[in-house]
């Protein structure tokens, strides 16, 4: 399975800062609104995301290591914890 990465806005090949009309900009901010469908959690910039239908990264990670699936790279890599609670995505 392969993992993207939403690079965060003014970084190499993330959108731009302000607002423009980059085909490109828009794409991947809306990206970053996109929701996981395991968690429900706003994906936002900088998160790595799996799959199809897509879901953070350590969603995918939770999922193999409860099913007892054979250890593959990178789905069964120790993650850290995912926030759950209160979580809004960026900081804004």
């Amino acid at each position: 399975m392969s993992v993207s990465t939403i690079p965060t806005p003014g970084m190499p090949g993330g959108p731009c800062r302000g607002s423009c009309n980059h085909t490109k900009c828009h794409t991947l901010r809306a990206m970053s609104e996109e929701r996981c469908v395991h968690c429900g959690v706003r994906f936002g910039f900088g998160s790595k995301i799996t799959g199809e239908p897509a879901m953070h990264l350590r969603c995918a990670q939770t999922i193999a290591a409860r099913s007892g699936a054979p250890a593959t790279h990178p789905i069964n890599n120790p993650a850290a914890a995912h926030p759950v609670g209160d979580y809004r995505g960026d900081k804004r």
